[in-house]
């Protein structure tokens, strides 16, 4: 999926008109559903705040049309009569989809900073960052901790703990990516190397990577597009190290930095790391599982790339967890999909977050048809329970393996759910994109011997406090 930089926040933008697919009305019109003034979350006292007790409406904005959530919608209405459900997303092509972007998050800002947002939003392309530095988005925690009818249990906690701002969470992920490395088992067997990807380093990583590459095999051990994209992602990866977006503060000039920014040109000029994107030479690649379904087809893809390289391997590829910085605690990499946000200014916060519930519950989320692992847990369990039922599944017809079947391994499944359950990380897509860019095109210099670590990094430091406090 192609990733598009955040527009931040500023009083001088002007809402641009967007038609949305309830009949034309525009994003960002929604006033009578506001109060200028309200910012806390009110208590669940029941009242009715409708004028002459009519409907209350909950206005919902998304980008992308989305059949889940149209769905959910008429579910919702259906048992609470008393609710409307507006539905608002933008009508694009694929001539007009960045613009469209860029209009849609602009159009938001300004309606956000107006008081005049929808109450509730996706906030998958929006700059969370600095809304929650504005005060527009509600926190949840309140709410959750006051519903009773809410057993936090009940979802993956590895995720709904780690996507907070401090103690405060503002956006509630319907569902999530894994974020790791694709292997072939068999292969790196045949090294003799042992480590635990569950809790390994760069650092571990590296002295793994050089005892796989002097056991004769495959030449490199990772492939990547280039030093400066694998630094961004290590970056990415780790952002809480390098910033601190609620203080608006960086620490780009650091050893930190600067350490890591040698290590991966260590990485590449020893060959550790090779430059070959296709990954076909090397015992490990990035990779992105987007669902159960999605893991079993993926490891087959990819067992059909190596076996190019390596006619006598690619028929055990499995998922390991990417390494971690050395500062930061154990365990794997997540990317939230599909997260929803309440305005801190709406005036039906507690009807929203009840249809943030009911799109949570397991009914709304065990389709194998939804993208993303889903949040709740016991969706995930139905997901899996199905396809060890049904033995194997059609891959699309469109991708690499042309329609073929795909045969149910049970006992890969079955693994999945370390790396799922052991996800900790999240791989942030809101303010990181603008920041990777600039790392990915200052420290070209550095890697191409230019310039000195430390000079890339205090141009990094520069640009980036910058950026931050917009």
């Amino acid at each position: 999926m192609k990733k598009y930089g955040s527009v931040i926040l500023a009083s001088g933008l002007l809402a641009i008109a967007l038609t949305a697919c309830n009949g034309g009305q525009a994003i960002g019109n929604h006033a009578d559903n506001h109060a200028a003034d309200s910012s806390s979350v009110p208590a669940s006292n029941g009242k009715d705040d409708t004028p002459h007790g009519g409907k209350k409406t909950i206005v919902f904005s998304t980008f992308w049309q989305d059949p889940k959530y149209e769905a959910a919608k008429k579910a919702y209405e259906a048992k609470h009569p008393d609710i409307e459900i507006k539905l608002e997303s933008v009508y694009t092509s694929d001539a007009t989809l960045e613009s469209d972007m860029e209009k849609y998050i602009s159009t938001m800002n300004a309606a956000m900073l107006a008081g005049k947002g929808p109450d509730l939003m996706e906030t998958d392309m929006l700059p969370v960052v600095s809304y929650v530095k504005h005060g527009l988005l509600a926190d949840l925690t309140p709410m959750i901790q006051e519903d009773k009818a809410f057993k936090k249990s009940d979802y993956f906690t590895n995720v709904l703990d780690n996507v907070r701002f401090g103690e405060a969470m503002y956006a509630m992920p319907l569902s999530f990516f894994l974020m790791g490395l694709a292997g072939d088992e068999a292969t790196i067997a045949k090294t003799g190397v042992k480590f635990d990807d569950q809790s390994w380093t760069w650092n571990e990583f590296t002295t793994a990577a050089e005892k796989m590459i002097a056991s004769g095999g495959l030449p490199s051990a990772l492939s990547y597009e280039g030093p400066e994209y694998l630094l961004g992602e290590m970056v990415r990866d780790n952002y809480s190290l390098f910033v601190n977006p609620e203080k608006g503060e960086a620490s780009f000039d650091s050893a930190s930095f600067t350490g890591l920014m040698k290590q991966v040109k260590t990485m590449f000029d020893d060959e550790l790391v090779s430059k070959d994107g296709r990954g076909m030479n090397a015992y490990f690649r990035s990779v992105q599982i987007n669902s159960p379904k999605d893991y079993l087809e993926s490891m087959q893809v990819y067992g059909l790339g190596t076996k190019l390289f390596d006619p006598g391997s690619g028929d055990h590829m499995k998922l390991y967890a990417k390494p971690h910085a050395q500062d930061i605690a154990a365990g794997g990499y997540f990317k939230t999909y599909r997260s929803v946000a309440v305005s801190a200014r709406s005036k039906v916060k507690q009807e929203a977050w009840d249809f943030v519930k009911f799109m949570l519950q397991e009914d709304n989320q065990s389709s194998d048809a939804t993208t993303g692992f889903p949040v709740n847990k016991s969706a995930y369990e139905k997901q899996l329970a199905e396809l060890k039922k049904q033995g194997s599944f059609q891959s699309a017809e469109e991708g690499p393996l042309h329609g073929g079947m795909i045969r149910v391994d049970e006992a890969m499944l079955n693994r999945l759910d370390a790396y799922v359950n052991g996800a900790v990380h999240q791989v942030r897509d809101d303010d990181t994109d603008k920041l990777t860019d600039l790392i990915v095109k200052e420290s070209k210099a550095f890697f191409a011997g230019q310039k000195s670590a430390e000079a890339v990094a205090s141009l990094v430091q520069n640009k980036a406090m910058t950026y931050l406090n917009e």
